[in-house]
């Protein structure tokens, strides 16, 4: 969704949502004085760590630090991005999205009319094929089922439908009172020479949900083998079907994760493989739909978890696609292992074959994604040759020279050694002379330009025990102190504050997500988790010794700004009012140094 939201908008919609009520739809929450506390579902915790302060409209997990407001808890639960999440929440309420302009308003208001007219036929057009799987016309569909060994149980969850011809959908829809031009729009229909059909006519059909839990689309699968046509056929790219985006299995996993908490996913080939593994206890599994992992799947899957097995057929075009997904993967921040299925076979024949319990193993001996591009590189080089090995050294030690530091690529030196067949040290020495050669490089690029050091330590130290005592509300915060700050998002900051404080309205922590990004501003999200002692009064004293650091900065920039003035001035009444403040500020420097209380 495109448009800026008008001001105040957010502000007003979090004001109107419980915190606690959307969070208790996802957690039991056990209240303790004003604070709310769950088992966190961003870690796996035996005991409850995650607190939820409903006034102040945050929350935050002491034992993995994660936090956040209101619209990031919903980002993350139900793996949205910021605009989704601030919509989810606005119909929760009945508020209406409102945008800056009103071009804005009436382009997405009619955006939105077309999605929503989409939706409902890709609903009706879902519960449709749902219904045709249990008639008599879907004897090859059920006898596929069957041989597939596909429960009831996940015929029902995944919602597998059937098309029985090309005509029955579509009279059926229109006897709904949907016209061709909607039903095209929604990628349910197609043409040609006049005459429209279902799309994906004569097909098992699975369908695809958005991170909403709304059909998006749908993947049909041909069912007689001796026909010349793609085996699988997807709704076409539609004002709701992305295909860079689409996840198979999303919603299902969507659903499970708020019963399990489980904080990794297990990325699949395809349908049958999702389905499986969902039907052998594994309900974190999905797959991409249509086209090869793409930089946007990978963002879709990282809002879901951080931390992801890639589990591709074990023949060689998916080992192929296994190596090809690493690198993407990896791009977005997502920590990756890959599970390694034994003789060619994929997830669904390994299940059948072997069970749960040892596809559990293979989960946990994942592969490394360095060992895994190292065994993969060996298996690819004929390394009997002296040429084939020094070909293979160099691939091997421009893969481990990437690595941030030269301890961590000489973990995979004994490894390398052993795939060449070589001494340690011709490995080691070959690393230590690329690693140089890579230094030097470095060394002779131009440096980018670094950002000044405004402030010491002490004061860096003394503006965030300021800035956090206020934001969290101590009852030792003098409110009648005047105070500066060089770092500029804390200027910020403590200038919504003051103006807050004018306006007779009061801040709150749930303020600072809707002018910071907490991902990006480490500075800010350090004041958000800053870690008070347990001693109130020796956590008083700090907070007076920091408004004495914060002063002196404040006295001593004053003083040498004023020097500057008085070495300029020409003015003698003006040279003697410089130089008698310089006097006054130096004096007041001075106090404040012998009196401070280390």
């Amino acid at each position: 969704m495109e448009g800026k939201l008008k001001d105040g908008f957010v502000a007003e919609l979090k004001s109107r949502c419980s915190f606690t009520q959307i969070a208790s739809k996802y957690l039991e929450l056990t209240k303790k004085g004003r604070t709310y506390w769950a088992r966190c579902p961003f870690h796996y915790e035996k005991t409850p760590s995650f607190s939820i302060d409903e006034f102040e409209g945050f929350y935050h997990c002491f034992g993995c630090g994660e936090s956040g407001d209101l619209i990031t808890f919903v980002k993350k639960m139900e793996g949205l991005d910021f605009m989704e999440a601030v919509e989810f929440l606005a119909k929760s309420v009945g508020m209406e999205m409102q945008f800056e302009s009103q071009s804005d308003m009436v382009t997405i208001a009619e955006l939105n009319k077309q999605k929503k007219q989409a939706f409902k036929a890709l609903y009706d057009a879902k519960e449709f094929y749902k219904q045709q799987i249990y008639e008599k016309t879907a004897i090859k569909a059920q006898q596929y089922l069957r041989d597939r060994k596909i429960n009831k149980s996940s015929l029902e969850n995944f919602e597998i439908g059937y098309s029985p011809n090309f005509k029955m959908l579509v009279a059926h829809l229109k006897e709904l009172g949907y016209n061709e031009e909607t039903l095209m729009n929604a990628g349910i229909i197609s043409e040609s020479k006049g005459k429209f059909y279902d799309s994906i006519a004569e097909r098992l059909v699975f369908p695809i949900y958005d991170t909403y839990g709304q059909v998006i689309g749908f993947s049909g699968r041909i069912l007689d083998s001796e026909l010349d046509v793609a085996k699988y056929k997807n709704t076409r790219q539609t004002i709701v079907f992305d295909k860079s985006r689409a996840i198979f299995g999303l919603k299902q996993v969507m659903d499970a994760k708020r019963v399990q908490h489980f904080n990794y996913l297990i990325l699949a080939e395809g349908q049958i493989d999702v389905i499986m593994l969902h039907q052998y206890g594994f309900q974190c599994a999905v797959a991409t739909q249509g086209t090869a992992l793409t930089e946007q799947h990978a963002r879709v899957l990282k809002k879901v978890c951080d931390k992801i097995f890639i589990c591709y057929d074990g023949d060689s075009a998916g080992q192929k696609a296994t190596y090809r997904a690493l690198d993407i993967l990896q791009s977005v921040g997502l920590k990756v292992k890959i599970i390694n299925i034994p003789n060619g076979q994929d997830p669904d024949e390994f299940l059948k074959t072997k069970g749960k319990d040892e596809f559990q193993k293979l989960i946990d001996n994942a592969e490394e994604v360095m060992d895994y591009k190292l065994r993969t590189l060996a298996k690819s080089t004929n390394t009997a040759s002296n040429e084939s090995r020094s070909e293979f050294l160099k691939k091997a030690i421009d893969l481990i020279k990437t690595l941030p530091t030269l301890a961590e690529a000489d973990v995979y030196v004994n490894t390398i050694a052993k795939y060449a067949n070589v001494a340690n040290n011709v490995v080691r020495e070959s690393l230590n002379n690329a690693m140089s050669s890579l230094n030097k490089t470095k060394q002779t690029q131009p440096e980018l330009t670094q950002i000044p050091q405004n402030f010491s330590d002490a004061y860096q130290k003394a503006d965030k025990m300021i800035l956090a005592s206020i934001i969290h509300k101590k009852p030792y915060v003098n409110d009648n102190v005047n105070l500066s700050f060089v770092n500029t998002n804390y200027q910020r900051l403590y200038a919504i504050i003051e103006s807050k404080k004018e306006n007779g309205q009061e801040f709150k922590i749930s303020d600072l997500y809707d002018v910071f990004n907490l991902e990006e501003d480490k500075d800010i999200a350090e004041l958000v988790n800053y870690q008070f002692s347990n001693d109130e009064e020796k956590e008083k004293q700090e907070y007076l010794n920091s408004l004495n650091v914060n002063r002196m900065r404040y006295l001593e920039i004053e003083i040498k700004d004023t020097e500057t003035l008085y070495k300029n001035a020409t003015d003698l009444t003006k040279r003697t009012e410089l130089l008698n403040k310089i006097g006054s500020l130096s004096k007041e420097l001075a106090m404040l140094k012998s009196t401070f209380i280390n």
